[in-house]
């Protein structure tokens, strides 16, 4: 299990938002640049000991999405999956995102 936050800065300059994410428990920082690439987002950086990151936010809807989280220690070369998830959003009684005509 794992806890953190992100924080995302937009850079025009470079069209990409700087991340930063850390999970304060364990002491983990991660920064990323992330663009969208075709219909998706994909943020792209490094770890706190210098492994690549990548991770991709696909099959993206008003209402879901998958998130990707992947790592190389071989610069790219060849990618290992850390993280596979599938978000959808809560639409039923109680949701602060819906709305009640």
């Amino acid at each position: 299990m794992f806890h953190g936050t992100t924080l995302r800065i937009y850079d025009p300059g470079i069209d990409a938002w700087h991340i930063l994410w850390c999970d304060p428990l364990r002491q983990y920082y991660a920064r990323q640049l992330g663009r969208p690439r075709g219909p998706d987002i994909v943020q792209e950086g490094t770890n706190d000991v210098g492994e690549t990151l990548r991770w991709s936010f696909t099959e993206m809807t008003p209402d879901r999405f998958r998130w990707r989280g992947e790592r190389s220690r071989d610069n790219g070369a060849t990618w290992e999956l850390q993280a596979d998830f599938r978000a959808r959003r809560h639409t039923g009684p109680g949701a602060t995102n819906s709305t009640k005509v």
